[in-house]
């Protein structure tokens, strides 16, 4: 009875999981994976990688019978994308890994941008910053004084809620000294909770999964590349206490954090950094 109960619910969550739909990014990335199998078995010499001996995570992916499936007819299916997927032991990647898939023995962080622009840091206040000091052994009072900077800016209408790089008066653009060894931690290493337990060693970049023109590969020069491209922006709800006043850290968030107006014109205690690319 306790195996068919637990084979019944397994079942159960399966079917709702198939049922689930994928969001872009999401789909993508299961494509990309699948696809990457193919030109596993296929023998195929990819840029800048070679022929593809290995492609897994903490396995290696399984094989199919690729004649058998058309890319065209899957690619919108996400039924089809699914079962292939679980027919490879291809899962999604924890949010928690900055690593997405191991090729040839190198972890990849996999960033599609073919569909809006991907996030380098999520909403993540002082105190995450001020973690990932401590792990890259730099001191935290030079990006304090950036932050202060944006403040002083911001309140006298110079720069935006969303300030990008282009923006010649950006407190940021400068200081991409100070500001990269905390990005590169963010893209290869971790996150304000620390080290990653599967980290990236480089970055494939790609706009169509399908389209091996549009890929790209990256080591440490990824942020560089990046850089004029980059928005930094001071966040309120994601990455704050929902108490600001009585909450237990308040000391180490408060040099980052004003009361102020956002987009909506509603004051809110702000001081969550989102890093993205614009």
């Amino acid at each position: 009875f306790i195996n068919y109960y637990f084979n019944a619910r397994f079942k159960l969550i399966n079917k709702k999981d198939m049922k689930k739909k994928l969001n872009d990014g999401e789909r993508e990335e299961y494509l990309i994976k699948i696809y990457l199998c193919y030109l596993r078995d296929s023998k195929i010499d990819l840029p800048k990688i070679g022929k593809i001996i290995n492609v897994g995570f903490t396995e290696e992916y399984k094989k199919t019978n690729w004649s058998e499936i058309d890319f065209k007819k899957i690619e919108n299916d996400q039924i089809q994308i699914k079962k292939l997927a679980n027919k490879l032991k291809i899962d999604k990647t924890s949010s928690r890994y900055k690593a997405d898939i191991k090729i040839n023995n190198t972890y990849y962080s996999l960033k599609c941008t073919g569909y809006g622009k991907p996030a380098i840091v999520n909403h993540t206040n002082r105190i995450g910053w001020l973690n990932i000091s401590k792990i890259i052994d730099k001191d935290i009072t030079g990006l304090d004084k950036v932050i202060n900077k944006y403040w002083k800016l911001r309140t006298k209408g110079d720069v935006s809620e969303d300030c990008p790089n282009s923006n010649e008066k950006s407190p940021f653009k400068n200081h991409k000294n100070i500001i990269k060894p905390y990005l590169d931690f963010f893209v290869f290493k971790g996150s304000g909770q620390g080290l990653s337990e599967f980290p990236a060693e480089k970055v494939l970049e790609f706009e169509s999964w399908i389209d091996q023109k549009s890929w790209k590969i990256y080591s440490k020069e990824y942020i560089d590349k990046l850089w004029p491209n980059l928005y930094f922006c001071m966040r309120s709800t994601k990455g704050m206490p929902t108490d600001y006043n009585s909450f237990k850290d308040k000391k180490l968030i408060s040099p980052w954090t004003r009361f102020f107006k956002g987009k909506t014109g509603e004051k809110k205690h702000r001081g969550a950094l989102h890093v993205r690319v614009g």
